[in-house]
């Protein structure tokens, strides 16, 4: 786990699913807006997609070095708000469902975010993570739209 800028946090807790897409860029920018000013924000990057065998990061160390290159991603980008709430980054060989769940309760978060694009048909049966968590998930899961918009 990596840990983002110094911040005491007081706040709320979200726990952010951060794939390193658009939609995930947008979701947390979103949810940076709602965290502000004594929030925590806790990245969470699974190494593996939801249909697919864990594909493993080697060591501790690669896990911590990914989790503060994802950091930097968005700092590069301009989301000043990072600087004012904690911050947490957690690099899982879990799927991204049971890796979301288990940092939620280990934070003791107050919602689940992730970004949600429109899939294709197969894709679509197939499930995606948002429909998982939505399924299965004890807390809120806010799924922030590829437009833009916030839906539940």
């Amino acid at each position: 786990m990596a840990e983002g800028p110094a911040h005491t946090s007081c706040g709320p807790c979200f726990v952010l699913g951060y794939d390193r897409s658009e939609s995930a860029r947008r979701a947390a920018h979103w949810a940076l807006g709602e965290l502000l000013p004594d929030g925590k924000l806790v990245l969470v990057h699974s190494s593996r997609s939801l249909h697919a065998p864990a594909s493993p990061l080697s060591t501790q160390q690669e896990r911590a070095q990914l989790g503060r290159a994802i950091l930097d991603e968005l700092l590069l980008e301009g989301d000043q708000e990072l600087f004012d709430v904690a911050i947490a980054t957690e690099i899982s060989e879990e799927d991204p469902v049971t890796a979301l769940l288990q940092a939620a309760e280990r934070h003791d978060a107050r919602a689940i975010v992730v970004g949600h694009e429109h899939r294709s048909r197969l894709r679509r049966a197939l499930g995606s993570v948002t429909s998982e968590l939505l399924r299965t998930s004890p807390l809120p899961v806010i799924a922030v739209p590829a437009n833009g918009a916030t839906a539940t």
